[in-house]
């Protein structure tokens, strides 16, 4: 044959036999492998640059998964390359105790922080909700913006469920840097074993305190609506337990209370205690001396005088 095919790769050169046809058929076909090397570098281009992309965001996709795990702030509902579902998604979205069966969390009680211990369900026995303690010191919750000038008349109420069987609890109270100004719960100390309580601090020291208490036992397990009275002209406390007095107690003095209202626990020597174990709700707070016929309303829901504060409803 007139003209001879190099052997080697593509795109080699050949060397054409005389005459025109056959010089353009052998021009063709180098064209044509020309072609198909050129054709399978970009393939290989491509497939290179593609990986590399997958990998960079397999990389950026394990960071970001990484970081978050970390974080333990960020829910984490799914692990790198698994798609959550829709109800997943819409479960980490929402609002704390919204979305879901559990029981409410801080963002979701309006005028409380809670404790990380603390929690807001329903309330068993009662309609409505109410805060749920464990008795340990991060079971609590602040009211920042219902707060009491204790140089003046007020009442506090609120409704408790004890289930301590013994120690002293403090339901309501507000506090200053020291010591509680006034206190509301139960009493589980001295002679005043296992009553239901309405004291002040009378003073920045071991020991200044008044008392009102109940002559029945604190019970363990039941829902009582506690309410306790400071009446500033005539120096004096009382407490009224399910709208029924208990006792009034002379009380000269009371600690100047800066807030806020706390929930759950107490101020006694510049330390938290008393941490409650059961359930508050229907926690109310009048800027009067209630009198005996106003508290006994409040208590069955009827009262027509306007609490300055109402957490938790009742």
């Amino acid at each position: 044959m007139a003209g001879r095919r190099a052997a080697g790769s593509a795109g080699a050169t050949r060397e054409p036999a005389a005459g025109g046809a056959e010089a353009a058929y052998w021009r063709a076909m180098a064209e044509a492998d020309e072609r198909e090397a050129s054709r399978k570098r970009t393939v290989r281009i491509t497939a290179l640059a593609t990986g590399l992309v997958a990998v960079g965001a397999m990389v950026a996709v394990a960071v970001i998964v990484t970081d978050r795990a970390d974080d333990p702030s960020t829910p984490r509902t799914a692990k790198a390359g698994v798609v959550a579902s829709p109800e997943a998604k819409q479960s980490a979205k929402a609002p704390a105790g919204q979305g879901g069966s559990g029981p409410d969390t801080a963002g979701s009680v309006p005028g409380l922080k809670l404790g990380s211990a603390a929690k807001v369900g329903a309330a068993d026995g009662r309609d409505g909700k109410a805060l749920q303690l464990t008795g340990t010191g991060d079971a609590y919750a602040e009211a920042a913006d219902a707060t009491v000038d204790t140089s003046k008349d007020f009442t506090v109420s609120a409704v408790v469920r004890n289930d301590a069987a013994s120690a002293s609890k403090a339901a309501l109270s507000q506090n200053g840097e020291q010591f509680f100004s006034f206190y509301l719960g139960r009493e589980d100390a001295g002679a005043n074993k296992n009553r239901w309580v309405f004291k002040v601090q009378t003073a920045n020291e071991t020991g200044k305190s008044a008392l009102a208490v109940s002559t029945a036992t604190a019970t363990t397990g039941h829902w009582t609506t506690l309410t306790g009275v400071y009446n500033a002209k005539a120096k004096s406390i009382s407490l009224y337990v399910d709208g029924v007095l208990a006792q009034t107690t002379a009380a000269p003095s009371i600690v100047a209370g800066t807030g806020p209202l706390e929930l759950g626990r107490a101020r006694y020597k510049s330390q938290w205690s008393d941490a409650w174990n059961g359930s508050v709700t229907g926690v109310q707070v009048w800027k009067k001396a209630l009198t005996a016929d106003q508290v006994a309303k409040a208590a069955t829901g009827k009262s027509t005088e306007t609490p300055a504060a109402n957490l938790l409803g009742s």
